[in-house]
């Protein structure tokens, strides 16, 4: 089996996390990369979840995408929700990410309509670039059960660690090309999905999409930074609150807790 390796010049290679989420919003790119997670399983129907009548591109343009990619997936058999991500950089909070994105998921089937007993399962999975457990393992999957009777909770809801470090022996098949392009861009003659993910890569490294990802870049960095700050005042003005109403208790007047605390006089009255 011959490698190659890409020429073009890629700043943006498929282990960032947006050029992933990119790339697999191709529904046939994200079926393949699923069937290799899962091998022995075939897709019968796959689509974005979170709203498939809007095109890539379009939600680049606006300049806000999520970095995950969310799926509603029907295997042969099954029906299931995923929520796939790169992560690049360790991570020691992955498992709480992992929770979150399970409850975002039934959240949102619920919205739709749907009970209790109708919650679809769900799949979280993060194809990750470093051994986030150091086992040594392709992929890590996790489910809620009873540690003493080692007894599945049974609420069907699951966490795959994906690592791309782990060595060949250890990697289902199918997955050893696409951890060796992932590590190292490396193409094989032999294999047209791991041929087809490079060529998307290719298409959003152009001088077009580049410049469309470091706008998204920079948008993204600035939310995480406001939210920060929001979340930042919203703790401070908590704190000044707290303050104010034990100062209000242990007898100070209403105007000198105003002057330590800043906050208005109705206000402190209010507590």
């Amino acid at each position: 089996m011959h490698m190659q390796k890409s020429t073009t010049t890629i700043q943006y290679p498929l282990d960032n996390d947006i050029m992933f989420a990119l790339v697999m919003n191709d529904a046939e790119l994200c079926r393949g990369l699923l069937e290799r997670i899962f091998p022995g399983r075939k897709i019968r129907k796959l689509r974005i979840a979170d709203d498939p009548d809007v095109e890539v591109q379009n939600t680049i343009v606006t300049g806000m995408i999520s970095k995950s990619v969310r799926l509603d997936v029907l295997f042969e058999g099954d029906d299931s929700w995923y929520s796939i991500e790169m992560q690049n950089t360790s991570d020691s909070a992955l498992p709480m990410r992992g929770r979150y994105y399970a409850s975002a998921m039934d959240i949102d089937q619920l919205r739709r309509g749907e009970a209790y007993r109708e919650l679809k399962k769900n799949y979280v999975i993060f194809i990750c670039t470093f051994d986030h457990y150091g086992l040594g393992q392709a992929v890590y999957s996790f489910q809620n059960y009873d540690v003493k009777n080692h007894l599945p909770y049974g609420d069907e809801s699951f966490k795959l660690i994906v690592n791309t470090t782990a060595p060949a022996e250890n990697t289902p098949r199918g997955l050893v090309p696409f951890f060796d392009y992932v590590n190292r861009m490396e193409v094989p003659d032999d294999d047209k999905f791991i041929q087809a993910l490079h060529a998307q890569v290719e298409k959003y490294n152009t001088s077009e999409w580049r410049r469309k990802l470091m706008t998204l870049e920079e948008k993204i960095k600035l939310q995480i930074e406001m939210e920060r700050e929001q979340i930042f005042a919203e703790g401070e003005a908590k704190a000044k609150l707290e303050n104010a109403k034990k100062m209000k208790e242990m007898g100070f007047d209403i105007e000198t807790i105003s002057s330590i605390t800043g906050l208005p006089i109705e206000e402190i009255k209010n507590l």
